[in-house]
């Protein structure tokens, strides 16, 4: 990348004439007004085009970036729409690879959509912003009215998805969050950063498995939760694949403890964290994961708690997530394995998972509701390793070889998020979606039953027949 020059300003473009856009100039302006010089905004909203937005002028289009790095000798460009489209991103930067010029970006955090846009965050883009859509700003109003003076329980709080749980959560005043994981390490360190968030007396941390009944029993006893999020699962498919005994006791039992404890405790909501791996499963988890959509739907008929289920695809960042794997493998320089050059895979960031299951949270009515995120489009996972490879400023094939593996077992060349006899409904929220037809026809009883007894023999030929019962396309 170039180097900035001492004592003589650089030539920058701001793609983005917006809030974070004004608020960026302004910084350059205040604090490296001798180091930068902003010669326009590009911007595709045509009412900008030719006017001046403060003291700098909207060039153009977007389109039109290599066209303005030639004419006003550009080295950098700095991309300021946090709410970006991955696919306006990646365009971009093929045309900032093209005329050899260094690109930067304002991340998308939830700060930063706020309003709170500091030069000092424009930073490197990495993968996470060339699959992000265009964040939904949510009402936190609402949310603050839903979580507000609750106690809200979280499983699996030390996982990915359960942590930023957590986190939100303690951003909209409860009366107690109540963090529980059997992952003590992930657990302390989930308080470390807790603890910087909010005050000892918001939270806890409680060590506990959701596979003993009785100790989920006596926790929702004694801190009578009036909303659960049950985010905790085994997700790896070939883990699970090679022992269902153990997918079948912790999915779909501590999903049923957990249920349990939730009614005979009158907890008001109960929200299941559920997969795009349960819409027609291939694997053991994608079965239990279904299964577990079952037992919610269940138990909504068992007492006054109200529970949903919400599905989503792959997140990144997540410790499960190809990203990490990739980012590793280019970094000690290759080769990067991909399984297939067909396969994909939908990705969504973290935080925007997180604030869409809050979202959806709100949208329970009767109870026994599937709600689905929106996941944008399908990314092929082979274009996803030959991108970030790019990105590190390295050639596919000639720096860093990509060797491909083949498909693993339980694994689907490409995933969906319903089945073709589910339909889905439209909700409040554009991104969020409710999803009808999926009552099972199968005795959730009868098939609890015949896994107990299999699970207590670890009787993994049987646990597969009796999975195949619920999803006939498992391998």
């Amino acid at each position: 990348m170039n180097k900035e020059v001492i004592n003589k300003k650089e030539n920058v473009l701001i793609v983005g004439a917006g809030v974070a856009g004004q608020e960026l100039s302004e910084e350059i302006k205040r604090h490296l007004n001798n180091h930068y010089e902003v010669v326009g905004f590009l911007d595709d909203n045509k009412k900008l085009e030719g006017r001046k937005v403060g003291s700098i002028e909207v060039l153009g289009k977007i389109s039109f970036l290599s066209k303005l790095v030639q004419k006003y000798r550009v080295s950098q460009v700095f991309i300021a729409i946090p709410s970006a489209q991955g696919s306006l991103i990646r365009d971009v930067i093929k045309s900032c690879e093209k005329e050899r010029v260094v690109f930067k970006i304002v991340p998308r955090i939830l700060e930063i959509i706020e309003g709170k846009v500091k030069l000092s965050k424009v930073k490197e883009i990495e993968v996470e912003d060339l699959l992000g859509r265009a964040i939904i700003k949510s009402d936190q109003r609402l949310f603050k009215k839903e979580f507000k003076d609750k106690t809200v329980l979280v499983t699996g709080a030390a996982g990915s998805i359960g942590s930023e749980i957590c986190r939100q959560i303690l951003g909209f005043s409860p009366k107690k969050l109540i963090a529980l994981d059997f992952w003590e390490s992930g657990l302390y360190n989930l308080e470390l950063d807790l603890l910087e968030i909010s005050n000892k007396e918001l939270f806890e941390c409680v060590v506990a498995n959701i596979q003993d009944y009785e100790r989920v029993k006596g926790i929702v006893d004694k801190e009578k939760p009036d909303i659960i999020f049950h985010a905790a699962a085994y997700k790896h498919v070939p883990l699970m694949q090679k022992y269902p005994y153990e997918a079948v006791e912790n999915n779909v039992f501590g999903t049923e403890n957990m249920a349990k404890a939730a009614t005979n405790g009158g907890v008001e909501k109960f929200v299941n964290i559920s997969t795009d791996k349960a819409v027609d499963p291939s694997s053991v988890m994608g079965a239990t994961k279904l299964l577990a959509e079952f037992i919610s739907n269940y138990y909504n008929k068992k007492g006054k708690t109200k529970f949903c289920s919400v599905r989503f695809g792959n997140v990144l960042g997540s410790q499960g997530s190809i990203v990490p794997t990739f980012k590793k493998q280019i970094a000690k320089g290759g080769p990067v394995t991909v399984t297939s050059k067909r396969m994909t895979r939908f990705f969504m960031t973290i935080p925007e998972a997180v604030q869409l299951v809050l979202n959806a949270s709100l949208f329970v009515k009767e109870g026994g509701e599937i709600f689905m995120l929106d996941m944008g489009e399908p990314v092929n996972i082979d274009g996803l390793a030959r991108l970030m490879i790019r990105l590190a400023g390295l050639v596919p094939g000639v720096d860093i070889q990509i060797e491909y593996s083949g498909i693993r077992p339980g694994e689907k060349i490409a995933e969906k998020l319903i089945t073709e006899t589910e339909n889905v409904q439209k909700t409040l929220n554009k991104r969020i979606f409710l999803v009808e037809g999926n009552a099972e026809n199968l005795s959730v009883n009868n098939i609890l039953d015949k896994l107990r007894k299999l699970v207590l023999k670890e009787d993994n030929r049987g646990i597969m027949n009796v999975l195949k019962d619920v999803a006939p396309n498992i391998k």
